[in-house]
């Protein structure tokens, strides 16, 4: 099933830059190849990190997902320094989760 969602999402990825010249569209990859992050920079692609930091992201795993997803959230900030990737946080406010 995994291979079906992953056929499927770059189908809609590959039909959605078919449109860059007439709207603006907006991804979300957690943890892009360097091949993806090559094609975003052929397309000219703003690459924007969201994130709330290490504390909030593990409190709401904690919160709401699985145990495995720490492992997955460790890996990304052990990774942060993608090329191209803009460095600062996003401003966001944190609710109770």
């Amino acid at each position: 099933m995994q291979r079906v969602a992953q056929r499927a999402r770059f189908a809609a990825i590959e039909e959605a830059t078919q449109h860059l010249g007439k709207v603006d569209v907006y991804l979300i990859h957690t943890m892009p190849s360097a091949k993806a992050l090559a094609k975003y920079k052929r397309l000219d692609a703003q690459i924007v990190a969201v994130d709330p930091g290490r504390d909030v992201v593990m409190a709401r795993i904690e919160a709401m997902r699985s145990p495995e997803m720490k492992r997955v959230a460790s890996r990304w900030y052990s990774q942060r320094t993608l090329p191209g990737a803009s460095r600062s946080a996003m401003p966001q406010s944190t609710g109770r989760w």
